[in-house]
């Protein structure tokens, strides 16, 4: 027969493996029950993460088709401005030679215009040109211009050229209106009754030659001491042609040349003024 001790023995042995048992139940519990909310949580996100997934690739396709329509319709109205100014080139490229070449033709015929007398002065001195008495072949010089009429000579130095003016554009009209006024200044200034004929030395005829080539070039022609005219006529020539090769290529002209034509038309203005 079992004595009260062995009995307390084996009760408490029989409880230790009771807590022992329900210890480690409590543990594959709590790991299960951990698992399968790891699982869950998972399972959750995997599913949340697809649904992104699948809506950032409905949402990029979406915006890929706008973006492609809209590349699509920008390509098509470039395609119908290029066409458009392609047709509008070749209407006006032939129009815009022709306007080249007659305003070249009104300069070259201006060179023929010009009185040998003129080409004489330029390389007369400054005492020369402040009176031309002194001398019995300066006088006959002097006799000799007075006889220019230099309005009918500017009307032909002009030509017809106001027809192109649509053609060349403010910047080159303004050159050429520029490079006729300066003549019929010089004309003016050498047949008229004053005896001082050193045109050169006159503020518009300067003023005329600071809108076309700017203050530097002025200086350049104030420290000349002979063949002045032939100067400004190359000068003037080069412009043309620098502007010519411009127009012809289809540039458009620089604000600045713009406000620069706005100028010369504006001292071209003063310079007919001051001439009554």
């Amino acid at each position: 027969m079992d004595t009260p001790m062995n009995f307390a023995l084996t009760t408490l042995a029989s409880a230790g493996v009771t807590t022992a048992l329900l210890a480690a139940l409590g543990w594959l519990l709590r790991t299960w029950i951990g698992e399968r909310f790891k699982a869950s949580v998972k399972h959750e996100y995997d599913d949340r993460l697809e649904r992104l997934k699948s809506e950032l690739r409905a949402q990029s396709d979406l915006d890929l088709a706008a973006l492609k329509s809209e590349v699509d319709r920008q390509a098509e109205k470039l395609k119908i401005a290029a066409l458009s100014f392609s047709d509008v080139q070749k209407a006006t490229i032939p129009r815009k030679i022709d306007a080249v070449d007659n305003l070249w033709e009104a300069v070259r015929q201006a060179r023929n215009y010009i009185p040998g007398e003129l080409y004489v002065c330029d390389v007369l001195t400054d005492d020369e040109l402040t009176d031309m008495r002194k001398t019995v072949p300066l006088n006959d010089l002097r006799l000799r211009l007075l006889d220019i009429d230099a309005v009918e000579l500017s009307t032909r130095l002009f030509g017809d050229a106001e027809k192109i003016r649509p053609h060349v554009g403010e910047y080159i009209w303004a050159l050429f209106a520029t490079y006729h006024g300066l003549l019929s200044r010089i004309l003016f200034l050498i047949s008229g009754k004053n005896e001082d004929r050193r045109w050169y030395r006159d503020e518009n005829v300067l003023r005329l030659i600071a809108s076309a080539f700017g203050q530097n070039r002025v200086d350049v022609f104030r420290c000349l001491q002979s063949n002045r005219y032939d100067w400004l006529r190359r000068e003037f020539e080069g412009l043309l042609f620098v502007a010519f090769e411009h127009l012809l290529n289809g540039k458009a002209f620089s604000e600045a040349a713009l406000r620069q034509a706005q100028d010369m038309e504006s001292q071209l203005v003063r310079a007919k003024q001051d001439q009554g």
